[in-house]
């Protein structure tokens, strides 16, 4: 009985003591998340498979015999990141009314030079009802992501954003911010991100700038992991979410709304946020 009261004295101050260390890994790793948005997608792009350079297959011969090369071609290609926004069914994006993109959040291979984007909406003919149309160059072995959205202003509105490809130093995740809610146009957005190491605010963004100053394509290295990013107009923040970067990743936050309130500092926006990883 003696050897029995022993062990028991042992066995209990260890089991509280792996309970004790149990409890307090998990309030280390739990992470509670409070997003205050009216819809949130997040598109998960499988990244780009750069192929190989067309400039034409090797071959010999003389006369009227010879082996010929293969994959002749000409021009070389650019790559498209096709994401809607615009929240209509039975939508898709074509390029020179030949190429449907990809809606899965990938890249679509497509030939450089001027490219006709159009938004439409039908069944998937050449008569399907169109609601944008965008001309664009896109340049050699360049990669882009295309962007038609709604807003109060326009049932469907478009941008072109050029991404640069190169993937994150390690430890690192990449993130830019686009504004695509016309408010902004006279109430500049200023974009805030903090996480345990990062803390910095991005201010005067306005509606779609990224079309006359190329550098606001340029994404900003960042801590990965969990982030909280806030939209802020007239000194008032409209919205505060959280979200996850992970390494090695590059991200665009877009802001856009869903309607517009009045307030004591003029009219706001009701935020919300869709997120674009692209590799």
């Amino acid at each position: 009985m003696k050897n029995t009261e022993q062990k028991r004295q042992g066995i209990y101050p260890s089991v509280i003591i792996i309970l004790c260390f149990t409890i307090m890994i998990s309030s280390c790793t739990k992470y509670n998340t409070n997003t205050t948005t009216t819809t949130t997608s997040v598109s998960n792009g499988s990244g780009p498979t750069p192929l190989p350079p067309l400039y034409g297959g090797g071959g010999t011969g003389s006369g009227g015999t010879g082996s010929g090369g293969a994959g002749i071609n000409s021009t070389p290609q650019s790559y498209v990141q096709a994401l809607l926004f615009a929240g209509i069914s039975n939508s898709y994006i074509t390029l020179n009314d030949s190429i449907s993109l990809k809606q899965d959040g990938g890249y679509t291979p497509v030939y450089s030079g001027n490219g006709l984007l159009k938004y439409k909406v039908g069944a998937g003919t050449n008569y399907d009802a169109v609601y944008t149309t965008a001309l664009y160059y896109l340049r050699p072995y360049s990669f882009y992501t295309y962007v038609v959205f709604r807003s109060p202003a326009t049932a469907a509105g478009e941008t072109m954003l050029w991404n640069d490809n190169t993937t994150p130093a390690a430890g690192t995740a990449q993130v830019r911010f686009i504004s695509l809610d016309p408010l902004s146009t006279v109430a500049p957005i200023s974009f805030k991100l903090t996480n345990y190491l990062d803390n910095f605010t991005i201010i005067n963004r306005t509606y779609l700038d990224n079309r006359t100053d190329s550098n606001l394509c340029s994404f900003k290295t960042i801590t990965p992991g969990f982030s909280n990013v806030t939209f802020i107009y007239r000194d008032t923040t409209t919205i505060t979410f959280q979200q996850n970067f992970e390494s090695g990743k590059k991200y665009t936050v877009f802001a856009l709304a869903s309607n517009y309130i009045t307030s004591n500092k003029g009219t706001l926006p009701i935020s919300y946020y869709q997120i674009a990883r692209h590799n």
